[in-house]
């Protein structure tokens, strides 16, 4: 994706940062290219990437603020210098209202509309090249524009650092609010995003794209074979019907990246690369934030997702179109449904991709794509097509918004219960949103219909609310015990795992989106509570409480780096169970213990893996301090096995078979391939 990729770039590559800062800043505030790029978020990427300490905030806002002093400026010029030609320019040309908006904000505001307009969307990149159409004097320009650049800059710079700040220094139980609300606002908001940005950019560039077409395809240009065919194809495509290109051209540009995303996504379904760590790392997450509320909630949400419900929906629709003597939309939805169907199956059948658990046999054992989610988002998509064509668009936007989140709130719960893979909900919503575009293509380029739409609306929320209350009535106890939490163990004996089974552990912490982190240097096999008495009674205490006192000691360049706060970490979708520290002179040694699915077969016992890490003061900001990982994990491993050395406690190290210490993204690691084996 465009945003994650810069802000990946910018946080990878501290040197060059500075000047794609300067050229965000400058696209944002250009004439034309402000149009298209997301400036004012990526700027608030930025400031987040800040709070992680890889850039310095007063060269960011520098550079920040000098791009956009010149990006206003090098529009300010072309004003200047074209003036009125600028209408015969695109993409004034084909939407003549932008300046005429603009000219309209500078005569009310003034040299202030240089200063209003940078915070103002819909004019932002127009205003400085207005005042240059209207002859506005440089210095004046010069002055409001740098006074406008330093305010852009801290408004959309600082709250990125408070943001990124946050989000590092949330509790443990905030922590995971936080991380789902962002996974779902994160995943709405840029579905929304990437739609409205392809709507404007065919609105922009479209007309001016099928003029070429047409023209090339009305040329007298010797067409054989291959090419005969496509100019026949793209007439039918584009040019049988008036008034509606560009929406096929949306429709096609929708075609094309999901079905891209598809194989791409196929492709690792297929390869099990990182894939798999994502997966796994998405799937425990999950589970360690499922509790009985929820599990009533999303129960409910995935029951009125089921098969019974969906064929009543299908066969509800059919039926009215018929009745209505809708043949052909009749016959689209059900060509829709039942390609879709097929889809699904066909796909599990050939890729045998298992779930994360096991929950039914034969075909729908298998997980991808999801069954679930591709089947609503085709049943609920296309009959939105159905309800809005002909429309106003606010109706039509009200309509799909609605559709989008029943279909989005089904695929969350199969996350949520843990039926299916992240994976497998992508590939299903990808594959039901193609698949819904082409047909609508063909649809929509046929002879029209008049679709009951109040009926079809009417009796389709009839019947869902309907069977969809009898159905959660009737299952609704069966399905709390049938998607109750379950996990795959494996068993190992107490001597195999001291004499080669350690080995086979997983060596790095694992995050969320499945890098690997942290060396696991301790493997624990018995009690964490007890564990954790006796460190603490050999030196080791609890971390400071995340509270209002610890968040105002990040203030102070002088606060003790036992008095800073200390954020949970995941690894592989879990929290962990023991967080403990000691102080050694200007650092901290942090321990931490996460639980596995791997259980001794003598005790029944779960196996944990941990880490010690060495932290030191780091100030990120001028006015932040944060405890950071100094990346040595061989001093604080070695006094730890001393500590339980000494107590009765069975301890000892081994070197790993394959060691991966060397330079990472927070510098150098210092690790030398042991891991601490104990037990009690």
């Amino acid at each position: 994706m465009f945003l994650s990729d810069v802000l990946n770039t910018i946080a990878t590559h501290p040197q060059a940062a500075y000047f794609f800062i300067f050229l965000i800043s400058l696209s944002e505030s250009l004439a034309f290219v402000g149009l298209l790029i997301p400036g004012t978020v990526l700027m608030l990427g930025v400031g987040a990437v800040i709070a992680t300490g890889s850039l310095s905030l007063k060269p960011t806002l520098i550079v920040a603020m000098a791009g956009a002093v010149a990006g206003d400026g090098i529009s300010y010029y072309l004003g200047r210098y074209y003036r009125e030609r600028l209408s015969s320019f695109w993409p004034f040309k084909h939407r003549p209202g932008m300046l005429s908006r603009g000219k309209t904000f500078f005569h009310q505001h003034g040299g202030k509309s240089i200063l209003f307009g940078r915070f103002v969307g819909p004019v932002r990149p127009i205003i400085p090249i207005v005042a240059g159409m209207l002859d506005m004097p440089p210095l004046k320009f010069a002055f409001f524009n740098t006074l406008s650049a330093i305010g852009w800059a801290f408004a959309y710079v600082i709250p990125g650092v408070f943001f990124g700040t946050s989000l590092t220094m949330a509790g443990r139980v905030s922590a995971r609010l936080a991380i789902l609300f962002l996974l779902l606002a994160a995943t709405v908001w840029v579905f929304v995003w990437l739609c409205r940005k392809l709507l404007v950019l065919i609105g922009q560039l479209g007309p001016q794209w099928l003029l070429s077409l047409e023209t090339w395809i009305a040329s007298d240009t010797p067409a054989h074979g291959v090419s005969s065919s496509l100019k026949r194809f793209l007439s039918f495509l584009f040019f049988r019907r008036s008034g509606e290109e560009l929406l096929f051209a949306f429709l096609l540009l929708v075609v094309f990246l999901t079905g891209w995303g598809f194989l791409a996504l196929l492709q690792g379904v297929v390869m099990r690369d990182t894939l798999v760590r994502t997966d796994q790392a998405v799937y425990h997450f999950f589970q360690s934030l499922r509790n009985p509320w929820g599990d009533r909630l999303f129960v409910i949400i995935t029951e009125l997702g089921d098969r019974l419900i969906n064929y009543c929906v299908v066969v509800v629709v059919l039926l009215t179109l018929i009745l209505k003597r809708c043949y052909r939309a009749a016959g689209y939805w059900l060509a829709t449904v039942i390609g879709g169907a097929c889809l699904v199956w066909f796909l599990k059948w050939t890729l045998h991709s298992p779930r994360p658990v096991v929950l039914y046999h034969g075909i729908p054992a298998f997980g991808f794509p999801s069954g679930h989610t591709t089947m609503n988002v085709v049943i609920y998509g296309f009959l939105a097509v159905l309800l809005t064509r002909g429309l106003r668009k606010s109706l039509q936007l009200g309509i799909f918004a609605f559709v989008f989140f029943v279909s989005f709130a089904v695929s969350f719960s199969r996350l949520y219960l843990g039926v299916h893979w992240l994976s497998d909900v992508l590939g299903g919503f990808l594959l039901a949103l193609a698949l819904i575009a082409l047909t609508s293509i063909f649809y929509i380029k046929g002879p029209g219909e008049v679709i009951p739409r109040r009926l079809l609306g009417l009796v389709t929320m009839v019947v869902f609310l309907t069977v969809g209350s009898w159905h959660v009535v009737d299952r609704h106890r069966e399905d709390l015990a049938f998607y109750a939490p379950r996990h795959t163990v494996q068993l190992i004996g107490l001597r195999t795992w001291l004499e080669s089974g350690w080995n086979e552990i997983p060596a790095w912490r694992i995050d969320l989106g499945g890098d690997q982190k942290q060396p696991l240097t301790v493997q624990w096999a018995g009690s964490p509570d007890a564990l954790a008495e006796y460190l603490v009674s050999n030196g080791w205490h609890s971390p400071p409480a995340l509270n209002l006192k610890a968040f105002l000691g990040t203030l102070s360049p002088k606060t003790p780096i036992g008095d800073l706060p200390l954020f949970p970490h995941l690894h592989d979708g879990r929290f962990e169970e023991v967080l403990l520290v000691r102080e050694e002179g200007n650092k901290r040694w942090v321990f931490r213990l996460w639980p596995t699915d791997v259980q001794l077969t003598e005790t029944g016992e779960p196996l944990w893996v941990g880490t010690v890490e060495t932290q030191i003061p780091h100030r990120i900001v001028d006015f932040i301090t944060l405890a950071k990982d100094k990346g040595d994990y061989i001093e604080p491993l070695k006094s730890l096995a001393q500590t339980l050395r000494r107590g009765d406690w069975v301890s000892e190290m081994r070197q790993r078979i394959e060691k991966r210490p060397g330079r990472g993204k927070r510098g150098y690691l210092q690790w030398n391939g042991q891991v601490l084996l104990g037990t009690t």
